[in-house]
């Protein structure tokens, strides 16, 4: 019987954000470890993923729980945390003996105050423990960023194929399928090609017309009886690293040169569709105007540069602002992250007089504390259960929530971060999205999943903020260049920096 270590280790970290993630987010949001983490959290997402996998094996297969640490996407980690996690893997991987595979959920844009490879690190201590001779087989997010120490540690990477994550649960199920493959006899070759290129949320949506005929062909190539997996990596553009650009990664089974040309034809498929993922984004005024101008309720607003899903704090007050100017026949639904204000809301109480500064306080850099009128409607915990993107059968604790209505604009103030995607962030505290003429959402692109079926129209704005989609005005100090579009790259080839010191091929 093989045993086969599970670990799981996610957050997309946002370098802008001053916020720094810590070692209670992780614990807030989802923490186990041993048999624990498998029960915890074996029923959705990777891990589930990873165990369904697992059952589908030809011979009998033990999963063996080591750490799950989950939290959602914020600003860096402390170098505490990360100190912590590696002393906890490196722990339970010393507890529980031989193994002899590893299946390692990760996101694949984690970064520390130290440190701006968090997952290329984990995967070493990981590599490190079990030995040279122990497959390790990496999930990871369609925005993570590959790294040489990825490339050197992994045995294989399989990461998601779809923008709304439809597919986290299937991914661990491939990934599972990968690593049965290595131990019957599988010997990996791998193929990275990297673009110095980034593309924003709001327009890398798999769904869509630019980039669904390349993940179609994705698929395709994936399904070939000699390849193992094959990713396209589109890069959290948000983190702030030297090694960021998009990346193809292709393994196939021992065929370097099948690895070469189905890299090759996946590169360029991507990097000719560079200028059609790009937008003429809306400031504050021009979103609201429009919204107000379309036909038909709701129009939903997507504040991207405040995206929660994207690493962003979530108490942006540029819409908002906007918004108390004008009159809202319908009516505007917003949330946002503010603990002291739903503090404050809890020490009045309903029904009475709110008058505070909302806003601008967790991200101090691109907004300020927005003073406020209004009345408190309600008060109540913000916890639902999250299943589409992002998540399956995942719990969501959002603390205490607030709901205001100051003008035209109801507004649902809670004391943590979550997903900004859902209609459920709404819903859980009793606001139906589809009674107001605007929703704001907190996403670029994962909230077509669920709004785009019932939204009369979807508005794409870019406030400040920091996963705002204009790059070019975004404080880079690491990140290396040149990389489109802030600089003008005719052939991804003539850029050196891309070009990996990494063998290309493992034979």
């Amino acid at each position: 019987m093989k045993r086969i270590g599970i670990l799981q280790v996610w957050q997309e970290s946002n370098s802008f954000n001053p916020v720094l993630t810590i070692r209670a987010d992780f614990e807030a949001f989802g923490m186990g470890s041993g048999e624990e983490a498998l029960i915890k959290f074996g029923t959705g997402e990777e891990v589930g993923g990873f165990l369904r996998g697992l059952k589908a094996w030809q011979e009998l297969v033990e999963p063996v729980g080591l750490v799950v640490a989950q939290a959602w996407p914020g600003g860096s980690i402390s170098k505490e945390t990360k100190q912590w996690l590696c002393y906890a893997i490196r722990e339970q991987l010393d507890a529980v003996g031989q193994l002899d595979g590893v299946l390692f959920s990760l996101h694949g844009a984690l970064v520390a105050e130290d440190e701006t490879d968090v997952d290329g690190f984990l995967l070493e201590q990981v590599r490190q423990t079990v030995g040279p001779d122990v497959p390790l087989v990496a999930t990871l997010d369609c925005h993570a960023y590959w790294t040489p120490r990825m490339g050197r540690v992994a045995d294989a990477l399989v990461a998601y194929h779809t923008n709304p994550h439809l597919d986290r649960l299937q991914t661990g199920e491939r990934a599972a399928h990968v690593l049965e493959r290595i131990l019957a006899g599988a010997k990996p070759a791998v193929t990275t090609i990297r673009l110095p290129m980034l593309i924003t949320g709001e327009v890398n949506y798999t769904t869509g017309p630019v980039l669904a005929p390349v993940f179609a062909r994705l698929e395709e190539v994936e399904s070939y009886s000699d390849v193992l997996s094959a990713s396209i990596l589109m890069a959290q553009p948000w983190v702030d690293a030297p090694e960021l650009a998009s990346a193809i990664v292709v393994f196939t089974e021992g065929k370097s040169v099948l690895a070469r040309e189905l890299a090759e034809e996946l590169a360029q498929m991507y990097w000719q569709r560079r200028e059609q993922m790009t937008f003429e984004f809306l400031d504050a005024e021009q979103s609201v105007a429009t919204a107000l101008a379309c036909k038909g309720q709701p129009v939903v607003i997507a504040d991207g540069a405040d995206a929660t899903n994207s690493g962003a704090p979530g108490d942006s007050i540029h819409l908002l602002r906007e918004m108390l100017k004008r009159d809202i026949p319908g009516g505007a639904l917003l949330i946002m992250v503010d603990p002291q204000a739903v503090a404050y809301a809890q020490a009045i109480g309903v029904g009475e007089a709110f008058q505070f500064a909302v806003g601008g306080k967790r991200d101090h850099v691109f907004s300020q504390p927005l003073a406020i009128s209004g009345e408190v409607l309600s008060l109540q915990p913000a916890r639902y259960v999250l299943s589409g993107h992002g998540g399956d059968n995942l719990p969501i604790d959002m603390g205490d929530s607030a709901v205001v209505r100051t003008g035209d604009i109801t507004l649902l103030l809670v004391e943590k971060t979550g997903p900004g995607s859902t209609p459920m962030m709404y819903r859980c505290v009793g606001l139906e999205p589809q009674d107001f003429k605007i929703v704001v959402v907190k996403s670029p692109a994962g909230f077509r999943a669920e709004f785009e079926p019932f939204a009369a129209g979807i508005v794409l704005s870019a406030c400040p903020g920091c996963a705002s989609p204009r790059l070019a005005e975004m404080p880079y100090k690491k990140i290396s260049r040149p990389i489109w579009p802030l600089d003008k790259i005719e052939d991804w080839r003539s850029v050196e920096w891309t070009k990996s010191s990494d063998r290309r091929y493992q034979e």
